[in-house]
């Protein structure tokens, strides 16, 4: 087929098949940017969706260990608190006999001495039996009633074998403590 356009038509169409060209190769770069983009946008949508459910997973086992966590403390807490309270009622039980004895000691006459101490506690009464020495009947005697005398002590006894000698007395005594 001859071509008997002229010059000037023949440029035109070469100009409009280079346009089409041109435009038919940017709408396809077009179609393609858009598609890489809207790949890397579903990309996105599905890493953020992943990281979300890591983060709900995440919180989910730090609330497990959490809870974890809290029960073995209370449950620790309950068993420190029910030593403290073995311990507390050990205390309650406790008898302080220092300012009792400290007492005897202090009214017991110069050249006495106790030999032995013993302390029984029966149905809430605390009795204290001592054995001692005293160089005479009276510095006894004068113990004995300073003991009675004193609010603190209760049912204080001394046999009868305590008089029997007048010097170097061997004695025996109970009280109990108020």
């Amino acid at each position: 087929m001859i071509n008997l356009l002229p010059a000037q038509e023949k440029k035109d169409i070469l100009i409009r098949k280079k346009l089409k060209l041109a435009l038919i190769f940017e709408i396809g770069l077009l179609f393609f940017l858009i598609s890489v983009l809207l790949v890397f946008f579903s990309i996105q949508v599905y890493l953020g969706g992943e990281i979300d459910s890591e983060k709900i997973a995440i919180s989910q086992r730090g609330k497990e260990v959490d809870t974890t966590a809290i029960l073995s403390f209370q449950q620790e807490i309950k068993a420190l608190n029910e030593k403290f309270g073995q311990v507390e009622s050990f205390y309650e039980e406790q008898v302080y006999l220092t300012d009792g004895l400290e007492e005897v000691f202090q009214k017991l006459p110069t050249g006495s001495y106790i030999t032995s101490f013993s302390f029984v506690k029966d149905l809430g009464q605390e009795k204290i039996n001592l054995v001692g020495f005293s160089p005479t009947r009276e510095k006894l005697l004068d113990f004995k009633k300073s003991l009675e005398a004193d609010p603190k002590f209760d049912k204080v006894d001394f046999p009868p074998g305590n008089w029997v000698s007048s010097t170097n007395v061997d004695f025996y005594l109970s009280f109990e403590l108020k």
